[in-house]
């Protein structure tokens, strides 16, 4: 199976080939290209040209490039013969391309071969853990946590939290700089809108909580809005500011008729890592999973008492193994889906947009 990169950056060198690498549990070798030609990444074959890549055999394309190009790349790709189109997020970056993309969707055989990726959607286990016991693969802290008392109806979960608290380090003028996600090495990027939290990771909290939800038995209802948004040095960002990225940000509203809570933010200094959602049940125990160093983490806490598991292995991994590649790809074991979990991402990308409207001013 030949995959292909458009656009060989941090992601794919910190997180795809990596955990392709561990997937297979042999080197990686795949096509790809890039518009700066100095980028090169082992294991990765560089193509001359975009024209190149997209007439190579290429099974599996994934686009990597930055947001504001995903479409481009996506209708060339789509006019090609690779069967698979896998799109990072966010799917696209502005409003005005939403309406393009949906175009470009609705001509026939174009849905079906692209998915819309937020390798957050991969993390379901507070969602095995509601419906009582977690997948073989969780680890339990104790071999004898006994077992454990499943939700009935979604109607018991009466509060949900999601979270994204991004390790941060300093500069020499002791201002936050964000860190790079996978390696912690300082992030040289320099954020301008609409790259800021609500839209870079906001997708990741809100697709792990809509997944959760829908399998639940929760319906696709999304209401939010903006209670703070600061920029990276905690200053207001304020009507009008088309420039200065979001670094930190409380989105608050209601998901399928359940309070929400969302709290984002790109510099919470060293004591961030925080990675997750917590579910808050009726009878008052509490479901979270949120990340701790090189492993996901499940927690049923219930008074005092407190049942662990965990599993090991990065999300990106976790969700091309489960989603994209091999056999239990959604492309060969819920062809159907692919559409839908695109639609799902793109409803997403639109909601948090719309708040940015909302914050910075119709632009």
């Amino acid at each position: 199976m030949q995959t292909g990169f458009v656009g060989l950056g941090a992601v794919v060198e910190t997180a795809y080939l990596p955990a392709m690498r561990n997937i297979f549990s042999q080197p990686v070798n795949c096509l790809g290209f890039d518009v700066e030609p100095g980028r090169k990444l082992s294991g990765v074959t560089r193509c001359s040209s975009l024209e190149e890549l997209l007439s190579a055999p290429v099974e599996t394309l994934f686009v990597t490039t930055s947001s504001l190009h995903h479409l481009d790349v996506l209708e060339l790709a789509l006019a090609s013969a690779i069967p698979r189109i896998v799109v990072e997020k966010p799917i696209v970056a502005t409003l005005a391309q939403i309406e393009k993309l949906k175009t470009l969707l609705a001509e026939p055989g174009a849905a079906s071969r692209v998915l819309a990726l937020d390798h957050w959607m991969a993390r379901n286990g507070a969602m095995q853990l509601t419906l009582g016991t977690p997948v073989p693969e969780w680890q339990a802290e104790r071999a004898n946590q006994g077992a454990v008392k499943g939700v009935n109806a979604f109607d018991e979960i009466v509060r949900i939290e999601g979270f994204l608290q991004e390790p941060s380090g300093f500069n020499a003028a002791g201002e936050p700089i964000a860190l790079n996600f996978a390696t912690g090495e300082p992030d040289t990027r320099q954020l301008r809108h609409p790259d800021g939290v609500i839209i870079d990771i906001g997708t990741h909290v809100l697709a792990m909580i809509r997944e959760t939800v829908r399998y639940l038995g929760g319906n696709s209802d999304i209401s939010l809005r903006v209670l703070t948004a600061k920029d990276r040095l905690g200053q207001p960002v304020a009507t009008g500011d088309l420039q200065t990225a979001e670094g930190e940000a409380h989105l608050q509203g209601h998901i399928s008729g359940i309070p929400t809570d969302i709290w984002l933010n790109k510099y919470a200094g060293p004591a961030g890592g925080q990675k997750g959602l917590r579910l808050h049940l009726r009878d008052g125990r509490v479901i979270s999973q949120d990340r701790r160093g090189a492993q996901d983490i499940l927690e049923l806490t219930d008074g005092d008492r407190v049942l662990r598991w965990s599993l090991p292995g990065t999300i990106y991994e976790h969700c091309l193994a489960g989603h994209i590649l091999g056999k239990k790809s959604l492309y060969e074991r819920a062809p159907e889906e692919v559409s839908l979990t695109t639609l799902r991402r793109l409803e997403e990308v639109e909601i948090l947009l719309q708040l940015q409207q909302q914050l910075r001013g119709p632009h």
